[in-house]
Parts: C-alpha cells; sequence; structure tokens
C-alpha cells in the first residue's frame, strides 16, 4: 500500500512538474510570437503541441484589415502546398484498397501522356522526381489551371520535345504538375471527383468540420482570412485550394499517429525520401523528411497567393508546430526552429527581417538610388539581421513590375544578379523586367545568360523562341 501511494505521489509530482514545464515554454512561445508581430514579420494562427497535447495555441494581427477582423486560431486560411499530404494520403487508401500500387507505370491510368511518360511511376510523382516540369515551367501557372489544361499541355510534348525533361529518378525538381496528376488518378480509380473524395475519405473521418477545398471562380470563401502582399496590399485574387484551420490541422497530425487512415507499414513507406541519382532529395510523399536533434523531422511549407502555411512534426517525441498565415513573406522554418529550441532547453535566434520589405519602405520614403545605397551598407555591415536570401530581392522586383515600376525593378533585379551570379532565375526575372519595358534587346541578352547558367530553364526557353526574329 505504501509503494502505491508513494507511486501516486510520485506520478502526480511528474505531472505538476510537466504542467510547470509546458507553461514557461508556452509563456516563453508568446513572448517570441508576440515580438514578432509586432515587428511586422507574422500575422495568423500558430498551434504547437507536444506529445499530443497542445501547449500553445493563439492568433496575430488581422483576418481582414479593413474590417479590423482579428486573426484567431479558428480563422479559416488557404494551406497552399500542405495540400500534397491530402493527395498523397488519397494515393495511400486507393493502394491500400488494392486499386494501385507505387511502382505502376503513371501512363497505366493517364494513357493520354504515353509519348513522353515512359518510365515514370506513381512513386516518381509522389516524391516530385518524375522529371515533370512544374507549370510555371509549362507556362499554365494562372488562376484557371486545372487538370485538364495540364493533360492537354503535357499531351504536346511529343518525345523529342520532352528530352528536355529530366529522366525519371535522376533527380528531385519539385513539381505541382506531377500532383495534379495523382488528382487525375485518384478521380479515375476512385470514381469521384477529388474534392468529393477527400471529404468523405479524411476530412469527414477526421472531424476537420473547418477544412474544405474551394474552387470559387469569383470570390474567395467567406468568413477566410484574406490575403495580402508583404508590401501591405490586399490580394484581390482568388485563390482556390485547401481551406483549414490550425485546429483541424492538429486533428490530422493526430491522425498521422495512428492507424486511423493507413496502417503504420504505408506511413513508413511515405516516410522516406526517394534514393535519386544526382544530387539529394529529402521528399517522400507529401512530406519532407530530415532529421533535427536526433529525431526524425517530417515538415512541408504551403505557399499560395498570398498565404502561407507550415507544418512540422518531430518523432518520436511528437512536437507539433502548425502555422498559418495571410501574409505573403513569413519566416515559418526559422520559428519552427526557434520553438523546438525552445522546448529543447537551447538557445535561439530571432527570425530575419525581410530585406525586401526593408527595401520597399526605403525606395517609397527616399527613392530608388538611396534604397539602393542603404542595401549595399546593411549586405556588409548588418548581415545578423537581415535576410539576403536570392527570393528577397526577387520577390521586391516582381512587386515593382506590378506596380508597373519598370526602371525600379531592373535595378532589384540587377541587384540580385550581382548577389547570385550563377542563378538561372534571377537573370530570368532580368530578362522579363527587361521585356516588359520594350527592350527586346537586353531581354534576349539575359535569357542567354539564364540559358547558360540552366539549358533546361523552359521559362527562358520560351521566351527566347517567342523573341526569336
Amino acid at each position: 500500500m505504501k509503494k502505491l501511494k508513494l507511486l501516486l505521489y510520485l506520478s502526480l509530482l511528474l505531472c505538476a512538474f510537466s504542467n510547470a514545464r509546458a507553461a514557461d515554454i508556452s509563456q516563453r512561445i508568446d513572448s517570441l510570437m508576440n515580438a514578432l508581430s509586432q515587428r511586422g514579420q507574422f500575422s495568423g494562427s500558430i498551434l504547437v503541441a507536444v506529445g499530443g497535447k497542445v501547449i500553445y495555441r493563439n492568433g496575430f494581427g488581422e483576418a481582414d484589415r479593413e474590417a479590423h477582423i482579428p486573426f484567431r486560431p479558428n480563422t479559416v486560411s488557404c494551406i497552399g502546398s500542405l495540400a500534397k499530404q491530402f493527395t498523397s494520403m488519397a494515393i495511400m487508401l486507393l493502394a491500400e484498397q488494392d486499386k494501385l500500387q507505387f511502382d505502376d507505370p503513371v501512363t497505366k491510368y493517364v494513357p493520354e501522356i504515353n509519348t513522353f511518360a515512359e518510365g515514370i511511376t506513381i512513386r516518381h510523382l509522389l516524391t516530385h522526381t518524375s522529371g515533370i516540369p512544374d507549370v510555371g515551367d509549362l507556362g499554365i501557372d494562372n488562376p484557371r489551371l486545372n487538370n485538364d489544361l495540364v493533360i492537354k499541355t503535357l499531351q504536346g510534348y511529343k518525345a523529342n520535345v520532352a528530352k528536355m525533361f529530366m529522366a525519371p529518378g535522376l533527380k528531385y525538381r519539385y513539381s505541382n504538375t506531377g500532383y495534379m496528376l495523382l488528382d487525375v488518378i485518384t478521380e479515375r480509380l476512385s470514381g469521384q471527383n477529388r474534392d468529393d473524395f477527400m471529404l468523405q475519405q479524411v476530412f469527414h473521418p477526421l472531424q476537420m468540420a473547418d477544412t474544405f477545398v474551394w474552387v470559387g471562380k469569383s470570390s474567395n470563401p467567406k468568413n477566410a482570412a484574406l490575403g495580402y502582399t508583404p508590401y501591405g496590399d490586399l490580394n484581390r485574387g482568388v485563390t482556390g485550394g485547401v481551406y483549414s484551420t490550425v485546429d483541424d490541422l492538429f486533428k490530422w497530425e493526430n491522425a498521422l499517429s495512428t492507424e486511423k487512415l493507413v496502417h503504420k507499414a504505408t506511413l513508413d513507406i511515405a516516410y522516406t525520401p526517394y534514393p535519386v541519382k544526382e544530387g539529394t532529395s529529402t521528399y517522400g510523399f507529401g512530406w519532407n523528411i530530415t532529421a533535427k536533434d536526433g529525431n526524425q523531422f517530417i515538415w512541408h511549407t504551403g505557399n499560395t497567393g498570398t498565404y502561407r502555411a507550415f507544418i512540422g512534426r518531430m518523432l518520436p517525441e511528437r512536437i507539433a508546430v502548425i502555422m498559418l498565415t495571410n501574409k505573403g513573406i513569413s519566416k515559418r522554418m526559422e520559428i519552427n526552429e526557434a520553438i523546438v529550441n525552445m522546448i529543447h532547453k537551447k538557445p535561439y535566434e530571432m527570425p530575419k527581417i525581410s530585406i525586401a520589405e526593408h527595401l520597399d519602405m526605403l525606395i517609397k520614403q527616399e527613392g530608388i538610388d538611396k534604397a539602393i545605397e542603404k542595401y549595399q551598407s546593411y549586405q556588409t555591415n548588418d548581415t545578423k539581421n537581415y535576410d539576403f536570401a536570392e527570393s528577397e530581392l526577387n520577390s521586391l522586383g516582381y512587386e515593382l513590375m506590378s506596380k508597373r515600376k519598370g526602371k525600379e525593378a531592373i535595378r532589384i533585379f540587377e541587384l540580385n544578379t550581382i548577389a547570385y551570379p550563377t542563378s538561372s532565375n534571377a537573370f530570368d526575372s532580368l530578362a522579363e523586367a527587361y521585356y516588359n519595358i520594350g527592350n527586346k534587346e537586353l531581354a534576349i541578352k539575359y535569357y542567354k545568360k539564364a540559358l547558360e547558367l540552366d539549358p533546361k530553364n523552359l521559362s527562358s526557353l520560351g521566351m527566347l523562341k517567342k523573341l526569336k526574329p
């Protein structure tokens, strides 16, 4: 009896310690998120869980700035490419129903693309190793994009042209095109519209009542967060895709720790990166898989329109960090890193400030020349506080182009080619800016430079064909 009382006492003590530790971590996370919100680095919702239990859940900023509606944890927002987890789950469900195998040829289910798709399997599509270019490289990344357009476009690539595509299994190459083909396969094998399949097979069984697929043509869903550019402008375009909340995504994360949807053996396959022949890949079935602090770290980001999303899972500790934001640039990976370090009692760094947002403000206040002068000073003296990634200046350049400030955009893109002289994309963007102001000669020059750096840059290839005398 004394032993039992002692065990009970120790159990209660451990529980009290655990609760106190969770409260301490929660406070520290709250301090971090409030600081990021005040610095303009986070607008959205966040949920953190350890061992399947929520230790932090909050919202920051506004879901609708005009109406001053706060962004809360139950605010619905677009999840972007997190939806690839649901697409891959649909394929896993069909595999467990013996309707397909992962190494089946894609042409077995989509024969329309057999002119070039020999050797491409479903596994290749799932792991972004099919060699099929992304929708942007195919010139079909637009609001009217659908599965029929993807198939029609791919049908146009005969075997000789498709030699420009990488061989299946050779390298990792992110491809939304490949995932749209997986949606086609799901529909053909299930006999259902993809959205109905998701509702019946995943969302309803997991009681994800605030998760749905939006295909609205004229407006975004009611009561969902509105999206804003990093530069403060409302995104007035319609953003289709899967919408959800951090609460619903936590239900999804919990389900993946069970066999509620598919068997553990199937999930183990999903959490295995494809062994590419060239380079490296961390991508399994709809997830990146890496190692962190001796744990398996499974994660994915979502970027569509001005919406951003993130889900990170540390196994076997079951640390989950889920974020949804309605602002174009957000340091989700860095925020996750800081939170995981807090949980592991390690030091962390504040996510860096976007140099693009800061430069935009300087351009408005002081003009392009002064802004570039200060950029060069920061680049020399303040790399600790500012993010100088290639994507930063590229984003700002396109922002200036969208506002018909072509000359300023060119100055920014030129800065990026100096900072990243081996980037084909940087020169492709500069060429596009020259094309937009009508300077055909310099557009051709820089598209050629982009191709010199990457002979398989389909965007530059297409534009040079268009600009050919």
